[in-house]
Parts: C-alpha cells; sequence; structure tokens
C-alpha cells in the first residue's frame, strides 16, 4: 500500500482528550500482514480501521524481548464488542533538522484477537488517533501529548496476564474435545470374524465352574492401536523407527537411550494390554555409520586441481587449464614435467593419464522443404476441412508456416518429419489502419501486432483488451494465427543403426547412437587421416565434426575406480574384524559409500569400537572420510508375545491386561454408536451387552470368561437366545481404564464448566466463572482480624502463633465462599496450612466431608503426612497402594480393609499393621493412666486391644463410619473407585465435598484442575507460580486444537501464555481478601535461602521477602535436633561447618544429545564432591546420626535426561538389570557407599533432602553433534532451561542443610538473579576439589 507523501509538516487539531500517534510501517509489513490466514480483512482495511476516526484504546508495557534493549509497548484498539487490534510497538525518533526531533511508534508484531475483554490492571486508557506512513518517511509535529503518553506507559508494571474468562473457556473447552477425539481414536471397534460356542472350565483358584467364549478379530486393528500408543506416548523427534506384528513389536530410538522407571512401567503397561513383553536381549543397542570416498564426485576434486594448478606454475613456471573432468589442455611435451608434479606430490591420490580417442559429433546433411511437400501439406490441410488456410515456405526452405483461424495441434505435420517451432498471434485490422506502438510488444509494419506464447482463450482476451485500450479510435481483432514449422533435427533410427553397422571397429571406432557420437582411438595422426577417409567413403552423406588431431591427457584420481575402493574396503573390514569381531557392512554406489553397523552391550565398547573404526581408517584419511549417524549409537527395545499370560491367575491378569471389559454391540448398536461419535453425543450412548472378562489372547482370538448376563443371551430358550450366526454379524469395543478413562473424566468434569446443565454442573455453581475469573467469586463479609483471633483460640497447629502469613493463609481459606488462593514458597510450610485448614474446619463443622488432591501422589502424602494423629481428622487414601509414599500407605483403603478382613497374628495381618486404625489402637493402648486402683482393669483392657478380633473390628468400622477426609490425585477423583468408595462410607450418591484442597496447583492446566474441583462446595488452591509451571508443547497443544477447528483460538497467544499457569491467572488477578502467600520457610539453611530470594523480590505479597524460620536454631551443632541445620563437615577449602551452600566452577563443554544436553566434566566434578564429601571430617557422625533412609540420602538433581543417565550410569557403574530392577536392596553398591536419589528437577519438586547436588549441565561451550567443540555464547538463549528462573529455583530450594551446585560460573552470570545467586555461595574450583 502506498502512504500520502512529500510533505514536511502536519497540523494536528490538538485538544485534551486526544492523543496524536504516528504509527510507522516497514515496506513489507503489507505482505506480513496478509500473510497470516487468520486475519479477516486486508492491510488496506486495517490502515483504513486505524485512521479514519479517533478509537478508545488501552496501552500497556510489555516485557523486554530476549536480545532487544528496546521498551516494547502493546496498543489494544477494540473493534466491536469482543474483537480487538493488538499492536506490538516501540519507540522511533526521526531528526528533521539539527534542533527538532520527533517522535512515533514503529509497529512490530500485531494480531487480530477473537475474545477481548478490557484490560483491568496495569493499563492506560485514552483516545487517540492515527497517522499511518512507511517506517523512513520523516513527520514534523509536535509531539508533546505523544511524549507524555509514552512517559506514563513506561512507568507502568508489566502485566502478568489479563484474565478472559470466555475466551480461556473457550480454548479449554475444545482443548478436551480435541483430548476426546484422541480416546475415540484408541477406542477402536472391531467387527467380529468368528465367533465360537461357550465351553465350561474350572475357573482358576475356585472351586466354581465357569463359561468361556473365544472371539476372532482382525489382528491387524490390534496391531494399528499398539502403533497408536507408542506414537502417544514418544515424540516424533526421538523416534527412529517403530513397527507391530503379529508376534514380534520394536521401537527404535535415534539416540542411545535408556528408559526411566516411569517409562518402563508406561511401556510395560501398554504391552501387556496387547500381550506383549520386553525381550530378553532388549535393549539392543547399535551403532551406525558410513565410510564414504573423496572425490567420486566433480565438485569434491576441484580443490585438488586447484592445489596441483598452484604447483606446476611454481615448480615450472607452467600455466595449465583443468576442466571438471580432470581434462588438462596441454601438449605432448607438458607431460614429463606434469607426470613428475603429480607423482611427488599426489600420487596418493591421482594418476596422469593419456587418452588417444577423440570423440566427433556426426550429422547428416538437411534436406529442404520442397514443393512435393508443400503440396503434401496442402493435400493435409484440405481433409481437415482447413483448405483456406495460407502456407508460406522461408528461412532458406527450413521452415514452413501454416496462416489459419483455428487451432492446430503441434504434432499435426509429425509424418513429415516437421515439428512446431512457434505459434504467433496477429492482431490488427483487416483494412491495416495504422495501430499505437506498445513497448515491449512487437508492431509489424505499422499495423499489426505479433505476439508469441499465449496459452489459453483467456490469455487472448486479456491481450485482446489491452491492444484495444491502447487503439480507441479502431476495432483490434484477432487476425488469422502464424503456426511455424521446422524440419526435425531427429534422423531416422534405421539409419543411425546402418552407420554403426558398418563403422564400427572393435578397438579403433565406435559409434554411440544415442548422441550421435563417434568416438575414434588412434595413437598417430596419418592414423586418424586413415580412419575419416574410411568412413567418408561409406558415408558420403554423413558430415563428421572437424577436429585436428591431438592426444588428450586427464587426471584420474584413484577412487574413481571401483575395483581400488573395492580393495580398501576390505583390507578395513579385515582389521576391525580382528580387533572386534562381527560388523555388519553394506557397500553402495558401487562401493563410493559403505554402510556399517555395529551392535554392543555397553558403551565402552561402543567406544572401543568407534576407536577401532578410527584407526583403520586415518592411514586412508585422504582419499576417505568415516562418521557416525549417531555418536551415542541407537537403542532398540524389542517386545515378543506374553505366552504366560494365560496361565496367570485372575488377580495378576486384571493388574497386568489393561482391558477391564468388553462389550458387545450388535449391527443396529454399531450404527447407534457411529452416529452418537459423529454428533458428539457418545457419552450418552448407553447400548452393547457386556461380554465379561478378557483372560487371554491367542493371536487373533481372544477368550472371555463371560459375565452371566452374556451366558443367559447365548443359552436361553430357542425364541429368545441370539445364534452364534447372528452374534457373527456383530462388533466387540474394548473398554479402556488407565490413561483414557482419565481423560474421559476430564473431559465429563471440564463439560461442566464449559457447558452445565440441569443435570450436570459444579458442586459450586459459580465455579464456571470464577476458576477463569476470581473477581467473580463471592467476597466474604467477615471481619478476617476477628476471624484471627478465633483461629488462634482454638489453634492445633502451635507453630502458627507466631507466624503472621501462615495464619492470614488460614483465616482466608476459612472465611472464602468460593475460593482462596495460597502461594507456598519452597520449605513455607503448606502442609502445616493445610492441616490447620482442616482442623479449622472440622471444628466450625463435625460433619465436614474435605478433600485433599494434587496432581502427584507425592503431593497428596505429603499433606497427610502433617494429619497423623490429629484429633477429628479421619482420612482415607484412594488409588493405587504402589504408587503412595510410605506416609500415605497408612491410611491406603486397601491396607485399612485388608488388616481388618486378617486373621489374628497372621502374615496379612502383619504385613498391613502400619495403618491409621491401627496406630489409632495403639495411642489409645499407650495413653491409659497408670493408677494402681484400676491396674487390673487396665491390663484386661490393653491385651483385649492387642489380640481380640472383634475390638478390632470395632475400631475399624467406627474408623470408616467417621471418615472426613478423602485424599487422591486429580486423575483418581473421578474413578469408578473413588465414588464407589464415597457412596460407601457417606450414604451419599452424588459426590460432594464441603471444602477442596489442591496442592501443587501451579502445574496444572485447567482440564487437570477442575476434575477435583468441581465436586467442591469450596476450594483452596495451593500452589507456586515461581516454580515449575504446567507442561505445554506448543506444537502439541496447537495441533489438538486443530483437530477441532479451533486453532484460531491461540492465534495471539505468545510464549508466556504457554508459561503462564492457570494459578498464576487467579492469583495475580484476584481480589486480595482470596489470596495469601506464606513468607517463612523451615525447610532451608539461611544461606541457602539467600539463593532464591532474589526470584520473590518483585511480590507485593511478601512485603519482607522470604524469612528464615529457623534463624535461631539452624547453627545449634546438634544433628539430632529438629531445627538445626548444621552439618559439621570441615575439609577447607572444600568446605567449612559453616558453609551451606557452594559453587563447583567446572568449565568443561556442554555435548548436545539430540534435543538434549549432557557434560562428563560436570560428572567427573560430582565425583570429586563426593570423594572430598566422604573423607571430610564430620562426615561419618553425619550419616551415622541419621535412622531415616530419606536423612541419609543424598539428591543429586540435573535439568537433562541424557545427564541424570549418565550420572545414574557413572555411580552405579556395576549394575546389570536386575540391580536396577531392585534398586532399594543394592543402592549403597557404590564407590562410595551411600544412598543417592538421582532425578531430573521435575521429578524432585515437592521433595527436599539433607545434602543435594546440582549439575546444571549447560556451558558457554558446546560439542556439537558431529564432535566439533564451538561458543556457545548467544545469550539468553545459550542459557537453555535456565532462561526461566523456576526450574532453577526448585533445584535450589531441595536442600535443608548443604547445596552444592556443580556449573559454570562465567556462563550462568549472564543472567543477573543467578549471577546474584552465585555471589550468594562459597565458590570453589574443581581443581581445587582434586588436589585436595
Amino acid at each position: 500500500m502506498e502512504f500520502t507523501r512529500n510533505f514536511s509538516s502536519i497540523n494536528f487539531e490538538e485538544t485534551e482528550r486526544v492523543t496524536e500517534i504516528i504509527l510507522k510501517f516497514r515496506e513489507d509489513y503489507k505482505t506480513t500482514w496478509e500473510k497470516s490466514p487468520d486475519k479477516t480483512f486486508s492491510f488496506e482495511q486495517l490502515i483504513d480501521f486505524l485512521t479514519s476516526k479517533e478509537h478508545t484504546c488501552y496501552f500497556q508495557k510489555q516485557r523486554k524481548v530476549d536480545g532487544n534493549d528496546k521498551s516494547l509497548h502493546k496498543i489494544i484498539i477494540p473493534i466491536g464488542n469482543n474483537r480487538a487490534i493488538e499492536l506490538g510497538v516501540r519507540l522511533w525518533d526521526d531528526t528533521i533538522d539539527t534542533f527538532s526531533r520527533t517522535h512515533s511508534y514503529s509497529v512490530g508484531k500485531s494480531n487480530e484477537i477473537t475474545f477481548f475483554n478490557k484490560p483491568n490492571n496495569h493499563t492506560i486508557e485514552r483516545t487517540c488517533s492515527f497517522y499511518c506512513t512507511e517506517l523512513y518517511e520523516k513527520i514534523e509535529k509536535d509531539d508533546t501529548a505523544f511524549r507524555k503518553l509514552y512517559s506514563e506507559v513506561e512507568s507502568l508494571g508489566i502485566p502478568v496476564v489479563n484474565i478472559n474468562k470466555e475466551k480461556d473457556k473457550a480454548i479449554w473447552g475444545k482443548y478436551v474435545e480435541a483430548l476426546k477425539r484422541l480416546v475415540k481414536e484408541k477406542e477402536l471397534v472391531w467387527k467380529i470374524n468368528k465367533i465360537g460356542n461357550s465351553y465350561i472350565d474350572k475357573a482358576n483358584n475356585a472351586n466354581k465352574r465357569a463359561t468361556y467364549i473365544d472371539i476372532s478379530i482382525d489382528e491387524k486393528d490390534l496391531t494399528r492401536q499398539f502403533e497408536a500408543e507408542i506414537e502417544n506416548n514418544f515424540s516424533q523427534e526421538e523416534l527412529e523407527d517403530y513397527a507391530v506384528s503379529v508376534n514380534k513389536a520394536f521401537i527404535e530410538f535415534k539416540n542411545y537411550r535408556e528408559l526411566s522407571e516411569e517409562e518402563k512401567e508406561n511401556i510395560n503397561s501398554i504391552t501387556n494390554e496387547y500381550f506383549y513383553e520386553l525381550d530378553k536381549n532388549s535393549p539392543l543397542y547399535s551403532i551406525e555409520g558410513d565410510i564414504n570416498f573423496k572425490y567420486t564426485e566433480k565438485e569434491s576434486k576441484e580443490a585438488i586441481f586447484s592445489d596441483l594448478k598452484k604447483k606446476l606454475l611454481s615448480d615450472y613456471m607452467l600455466d595449465v587449464a583443468i576442466d571438471s573432468n580432470g581434462y588438462l589442455d596441454i601438449s605432448e611435451s607438458d607431460f614429463s614435467y606434469i607426470q613428475n608434479v603429480v607423482k611427488d606430490n599426489f600420487s596418493n591420490l591421482l594418476e596422469l593419464v593419456r587418452d588417444d580417442s577423440i570423440n566427433l559429433k556426426v550429422s547428416f546433411k538437411k534436406l529442404n522443404i520442397t514443393s512435393t511437400l508443400e503440396t503434401k501439406i496442402k493435400s493435409k490441410l484440405k481433409e481437415n476441412q482447413l483448405e483456406l488456410a495460407g502456407v508460406k515456405i522461408h528461412n532458406n526452405k527450413q521452415e514452413l508456416a501454416i496462416v489459419v483461424n483455428a487451432h492446430i495441434k503441434s504434432n499435426f505435420l509429425e509424418e513429415f518429419n516437421l515439428q512446431l517451432k512457434d505459434k504467433v498471434f496477429i492482431f490488427g485490422t483487416y483494412d491495416k489502419k495504422p495501430l499505437t506502438k506498445i513497448e515491449g510488444v512487437e508492431l509489424f509494419e505499422n499495423h499489426q501486432y505479433r505476439i508469441y506464447g499465449l496459452s489459453d482463450k483467456k490469455d487472448v482476451e486479456e491481450t485482446l483488451k489491452k491492444l484495444q485500450e491502447a487503439n480507441p479510435s479502431v476495432k483490434i481483432k484477432l487476425l488469422p494465427t502464424w503456426y511455424i514449422f521446422e524440419l526435425s533435427d531427429t534422423l531416422n533410427i534405421n539409419e543411425l543403426r546402418n552407420f554403426k553397422l558398418k563403422t564400427d571397429v572393435a578397438g579403433i571406432s565406435n559409434f554411440d547412437i544415442h548422441n550421435s557420437t563417434l568416438t575414434l582411438t588412434v595413437e598417430s595422426a596419418s592414423e586418424y587421416e586413415e580412419q575419416l577417409q574410411r568412413i567418408a567413403a561409406l558415408f558420403p552423406e554423413a558430415i563428421l565434426e572437424c577436429k585436428k588431431y591431438i592426444p588428450t591427457f586427464f587426471l584420474q584420481f584413484k577412487t574413481e575406480l571401483e575395483e581400488t575402493r573395492q580393495g580398501i574396503i576390505n583390507k578395513i573390514q579385515n582389521q576391525i574384524r580382528k580387533q572386534i569381531g562381527k560388523v555388519d557392512y553394506e557397500s553402495l554406489k558401487h562401493y563410493k559409500r559403505v554402510h556399517f553397523s555395529y551392535n554392543f552391550l555397553s558403551e565402552e565398547e561402543r567406544e572401543t569400537f568407534k576407536k577401532a573404526i578410527a584407526n583403520t581408517c586415518t592411514p586412508y584419511q585422504d582419499i576417505l572420510t568415516y562418521s557416525f549417524e549417531n555418536e551415542l549409537g541407537s537403542t532398540t527395545y524389542e517386545f515378543v508375545k506374553n505366552e504366560t499370560l494365560e496361565s496367570e491367575n485372575e488377580k495378576d491378569i486384571k493388574k497386568k491386561v489393561q482391558f477391564a471389559e468388553f462389550i458387545y454391540l450388535t449391527e443396529r448398536e454399531y450404527k447407534e454408536l457411529q452416529k452418537a461419535l459423529e454428533e458428539g453425543n457418545d457419552d450418552k450412548f448407553r447400548g452393547g451387552q457386556k461380554i465379561g472378562t478378557l483372560v487371554r489372547k491367542e493371536q487373533s482370538k481372544l477368550v472371555f470368561r463371560i459375565s452371566e448376563d452374556f451366558d443367559r443371551l447365548l443359552t436361553a430358550k430357542e425364541d429368545e437366545r441370539i445364534s452364534l450366526k447372528e452374534l457373527q454379524k456383530g462388533y466387540i469395543k474394548p473398554i479402556f481404564p488407565g490413561e483414557l478413562a482419565n481423560i474421559g473424566r476430564m473431559i465429563r468434569a471440564m463439560k461442566k464448566i464449559t457447558n452445565p446443565t440441569r443435570n450436570d454442573f459444579p458442586v459450586n455453581p459459580n465455579l464456571s466463572n470464577f476458576l477463569f475469573d476470581p473477581n467473580e467469586a463471592r467476597i466474604p463479609s467477615e471481619d478476617i482480624e476477628n476471624e484471627k483471633r478465633n483461629i488462634l483460640n482454638n489453634l492445633n497447629e502451635a507453630l502458627l502463633k507466631n507466624q503472621p502469613k501462615q495464619l492470614e493463609a488460614v483465616a482466608k481459606a476459612i472465611l472464602a465462599k468460593d475460593i482462596a488462593l495460597i502461594q507456598g514458597p519452597p520449605g513455607t510450610g503448606k502442609t502445616t496450612v493445610i492441616a490447620e485448614i482442616i482442623w479449622q474446619t472440622l471444628l466450625r463443622d463435625p460433619k465436614a466431608k474435605i478433600l485433599i488432591t494434587s496432581q502427584t501422589n507425592l503431593a497428596v502424602d505429603n499433606a497427610l503426612e502433617r494429619l497423623k494423629g490429629k484429633k477429628m481428622v479421619r482420612p482415607i487414601r484412594i488409588g493405587n497402594i504402589d504408587k503412595f509414599e510410605d506416609e500415605g500407605k497408612v491410611y491406603a483403603k486397601e491396607r485399612l480393609e485388608d488388616w481388618r478382613n486378617a486373621k489374628s497374628n497372621s502374615e496379612e495381618e502383619k504385613k498391613n499393621a502400619d495403618n491409621a486404625i491401627n496406630q489409632w489402637i495403639q495411642n489409645v493402648n499407650s495413653n491409659c493412666i497408670e493408677q494402681n486402683i484400676y491396674q487390673t482393669t487396665i491390663e484386661k483392657w490393653k491385651k483385649a486391644l492387642g489380640s481380640n478380633s472383634s475390638l478390632k473390628e470395632s475400631f475399624a468400622n467406627q474408623y470408616f463410619k467417621y471418615v472426613n477426609v478423602f485424599a487422591a490425585t486429580c486423575s483418581e477423583c473421578g474413578s469408578r473407585n473413588f465414588s464407589d468408595t464415597y457412596q460407601t462410607i457417606f450414604q451419599q450418591k452424588e459426590v460432594e465435598f464441603d471444602l477442596v484442597i489442591m496442592d501443587e496447583a501451579s502445574k496444572a492446566t485447567p482440564p487437570e484442575l477442575v476434575l477435583p474441583l468441581t465436586l467442591g462446595k469450596k476450594v483452596v488452591i495451593i500452589g507456586d507460580h515461581k516454580q515449575l509451571p504446567p507442561m505445554i508443547d506448543e506444537n502439541e497443544f496447537g495441533e489438538a486444537l486443530e483437530k477441532v477447528g479451533a486453532k484460531e483460538l491461540i492465534t495471539e497467544w505468545t510464549k508466556d501464555d504457554y508459561k503462564i499457569s492457570q494459578f498464576e491467572k487467579l492469583f495475580v488477578n484476584a481480589p486480595k481478601i482470596l489470596v495469601a502467600s506464606l513468607d517463612t520457610q523451615f525447610r532451608m539453611h539461611e544461606q541457602i535461602m539467600s539463593c532464591i530470594t532474589q526470584f520473590y523480590k518483585d511480590q507485593k505479597e511478601l512485603e519482607n521477602g522470604l524469612v528464615c524460620g529457623i534463624k535461631n536454631t539452624m547453627n545449634i551443632p546438634n544433628l539430632s535436633n529438629k531445627a538445626s541445620r548444621w552439618h559439621g563437615f570441615n575439609n577447607p577449602p572444600f568446605i567449612t561447618p559453616d558453609v551451606h551452600a557452594i559453587w563447583v566452577n567446572v568449565k568443561t563443554p556442554e555435548k548436545k544429545v539430540g534435543t538434549s544436553y549432557k557434560n562428563e566434566g560436570e560428572i567427573e566434578a560430582i565425583q570429586a564432591v563426593l570423594r572430598a564429601l566422604t573423607k571430610t571430617n564430620g562426615f561419618k557422625e553425619y550419616f551415622n546420626s541419621f535412622e531415616k533412609e530419606e536423612d541419609k540420602e543424598i539428591g543429586i538433581i540435573t535439568y537433562y535426561m541424557p545427564q541424570m543417565q549418565k550420572i545414574k550410569d557413572t555411580l552405579y557403574a556395576t549394575f546389570d538389570k536386575n540391580k536396577w530392577r531392585n534398586f532399594e536392596q543394592y543402592k549403597y553398591e557404590n564407590e562410595f557407599q551411600l544412598s543417592f536419589r538421582i532425578n531430573t528437577v521435575d521429578k524432585f519438586q515437592g521433595m527436599e533432602r539433607n545434602i543435594v547436588i546440582i549439575s546444571t549441565v549447560r556451558s558457554n561451550k558446546q560439542i556439537n553433534e558431529k564432535g566439533v567443540e564451538q561458543d556457545n555464547n548467544k545469550y539468553p538463549f545459550a542459557l537453555g532451561f535456565a532462561r526461566e528462573f523456576q526450574r532453577v529455583n526448585v533445584g535450589f530450594s531441595r536442600a535443608k542443610r548443604l547445596l552444592i551446585v556443580v556449573g559454570n560460573e562465567e556462563h550462568f552470570s549472564h543472567k543477573e538473579e543467578y549471577r546474584q545467586a552465585i555471589k550468594k555461595m562459597h565458590r570453589v574450583d574443581l581443581k581445587q576439589l582434586q588436589n585436595l
């Protein structure tokens, strides 16, 4: 678009209410704007919209973009009620002359917002008028009002995020629709191929008999489904290949890779679901690569030719031309000089070869277009009813033109050896009136336009229109078209064959029929002439290319010869075979490239093989190169059919095989299901007959133990039963639990929020409003100070008496009507606050029902730990007990029931004795009074408590009767087990709680939040947005929304939108009466805490920053004192008793591993740290003072998976698969005889250890995939994960007594927050450690 130009000043009519703003656009901005498919109007329409009237605008300050120090502002300009234009702008100033400058905005990224709410924080509202111009056009105007506005915007805070309830609801509602689509992709419906008669067999471990039935399905459906599971569990970036067949399956990773315990558990669950198991020989590690010969292609030879030419010029003053094929332009006398230089300097690469062959192009005398041929052509035109066409011969009788008002095909004269050369369109008038000259158009004799190459009727019409516009006074017409044909050069194939037959002489002459080239191989000029005369006598009409006899010389690379390449490869193979053993080779392109593959068992074997390749190839480094596809190799996990599944008992099958149930569908029901799926109403589909339990699979045959209902269907009276023939027309549908069930629960919960109905809505109907906009929550009217006094009068957690922030958090949670939000920085006593909220809630309403939930089992169990022994509190833990921490297992429903039902003094009773009911009995027992007068009665009571099963049953019944706290992960809250337990305990069908407390909420997305929150009348959400945010993959998120046609909802999202959790959105926008921040931490020594305080300095809620709650006790030199963080280590210069935070400076380079990184130098540094630590005075005493394994265990945290795996392999170098499987049994088997918890930072959130070592990995030097070291200094991008401080905050805050960070100080100091943290640590160089 062209902007108005050529003026020097603008006189705006200045008023107080309007601010005039100049917007400057780049020249290519129109292209950028219109390139986006999401824009609803053109760039011209945008400019017209901006400049046509005054606008109410909203101005905000934005975060600076990495690498750009200029301030960034945002202008939001509403369009109608719910849409807006967003312009990202920066200050632009123009120098008008020596004394004057004018200021404006340059426009950068712009968006069209589909959902718009008026921003309510960190925003300036102003009425503006805009003038739009190109970036470098200078405009002179009074910019006083603009500069004032700019200063006001600069003074604003940066909004974290604006609340947009409708947009967020739409985004997450559509997202769960996409998840639903994924569910349906996995929930296949299979056509029955064959169904057998039912039969009776004795059930496993039971006295009764059971009925079975065999149903055959299409095996390929299971195969496709298994492959889909693989795709969903691993990213395409890390997968090299995968496949599933009838009896085998495999997954190949691009890198050397070991599955984490979580991944192993997950993949085992999936493979068992499809009746496979990991092959005993898996994983298979292999490394592949190529040996490539140099100088087999023209491009690679040029450098050698250039070096040779320079050498000839310097040694013999001989300037030689060498073409791309190696041919030299020299005389015979130069041969010896060149041969000498080649022999002395290039003998390993080249040899000089004389070529006595001469190539001559052969043609034959051309025929002319004769009158006879012309007559034949006219006859053909007449045959085709084109007798009015004109025929003209020209260009020395080599070309013929047909002039006609009709279309002629290009092959019209093919039979006469004539081919179409040109098609010329003639425009003009029949009376030859003079025409106007037009640039680029040929005008013949002033009355005809001749135009070549028009392709179709549309082109002709457009051309005619343009020519008519140029000649308005005459009527332009399309005149007869000229079709110009020429004689073809193509010779009759029989003539060529005849020429070859008569002229070829073995070893002397050879005619190439394909390109008409004759090659003569002769040794002298006289012999050359003899051959020419011989051929001329045989074919006088043949025309041979005229060339003198000059022998040619060319340079031949030794690697050009296949037998040479093959010989070298054979030598390399033999040498490697002697050192390594079997290696697979495959020759490609005639040995120009050889692919090798080697299977190894350990990293040592891999490195030995790599050295063998290097050593054997090095002698040939001038003529070949070698490379590895991946320096670490690849990893293949193979799976085989698990034949033992059929012999396992029912309970084991139920755990391992994830098909909870199958249903049978008739043809009619199948069509109803398909219709329901299409309409999105599949949740309402209630058709189908449950078949029963799947017990085994034999290829495509599924064996079911059938249900009584299905058995009756098969064995009913003849007129009521369904025949096998009829059954065979039907379908079976697997109903999957596990991940799919979780998604299904999430979908149902989200529907309650986004689309509540009369029968399906949250317990708190206002949840769908305040979950996305906390300003819509009901505000408590009670006085908070009065509430604090009430709490203090009935305090359960004595610690709160001197903790105003914790007391405030409890008070706000109690007063809240809909929602309270609590921020809990590391170690600030969230579990204490949770325990007090529960206590105070039950104190006010003893019948209250409370739910504690979080995304992880660890967080749920951490909260339960604080409830141990609390009066009135009766928790029950729901879920898979195998995934619980010990603190959670105490309250596990399964353990409580198994203990209650076990016989007295049985192994089952002892196994489950550590439970809440038994602890209650023991507390009663230990608290019995000791007065002598009651001694006999008390003894009987104690004895009864210890052995009386009926008394045990009574306590158990009372416990279950008064359960008031449920504890479960978010996903478990929607399970059948959860609802069944609720209904059994509370005798109430609909699940609802008076209070839902959700911990670690900053890691949760809205769909993950809603499942438990829909169950609560009131919710308390606890998290810390300064720690780990939700893990949302931008591409996957966008692709999911695209599946349901809703990707446009996030077109204006920035990277910040993906990083900001729903907790943070709620916390920063909620009324202050609903939010609280805990400020006093009790976990870390103050030195460690000081390393993370800078991450919280911008929080208004933490007016005093983070406070150390153990300052008076942390240095008490007593390891048994729970409030002490003293360690007593003394080994200077590494550590002294008063040092609690250490930075070990390591400058080794990071190494790229696929999309991740590792740093082996840091692993060596960790070993050095551990050696120094274990030899330190006081370490033995420290270690022996603890009884709990958790207190002894050293935490090792890193931020990258390859680094974690390498640390494990290094510290536990002798471990085989069995020891890894039974890690707890062998965890002390290492050089240091210590127990380690090694994991990534994501797995460590919620944990703490006395000593924590952190490997930061990243460095300012990097070894790339090719093994080349390079600089890594593009900051802040070079910091990788550490660009965002949240992960560093979590890592640094896990340590209680001692934090040791291993990393590159110079590299991490590029971020100011880290520079401050490092400055507060005791800094040690790696060399100092190694010299201790």
